[in-house]
Order: C-alpha cells, then structure tokens, then sequence
C-alpha cells in the first residue's frame, strides 16, 4: 500500500498515512487537529543512490584483471 504525505491548513502540520490504491481520493482526518480538511502533500521520491545491499557498489568490477 502506498504511503500518501498530507498538509492540515487548520494546523498546519504535516502527516503520512498508509492508503489502499481505491482510498487513494479519500481524504483522512489530521491526527493532530481532527479537521477533515487536509490535502495531499507534494512529495519527493527516494533518491536512488545505485548501489545494492549486496555490497556490490553498482557496476563496478571486483578484482584485478591481469
């Protein structure tokens, strides 16, 4: 499920909530505040550093070739 960032404009404090895909138009209540009338927060994606858990570092060749 994706994690969806909203803003309460009668707080004004900033929250994320976990939604299913078909609750992706509603709009939940601040956790803060209760007003009903938050909006969906402009959020910026992960960054993708390219290097895997493996600790490969990406494409780089291991060893020595001779």
């Amino acid at each position: 499920m994706p994690l969806y960032e909203y803003l309460c404009p009668a707080c004004g404090q900033q929250f994320e909530q976990i939604m299913r895909f078909s609750e992706a138009d509603l709009t939940p209540a601040c956790p803060y505040c209760g007003s009903r009338e938050t909006r969906k927060a402009i959020s910026t994606p992960a960054a993708f550093s390219g290097s895997s858990d493996s600790g490969a570092g990406g494409c780089a060749p291991r060893g020595r070739f001779t």
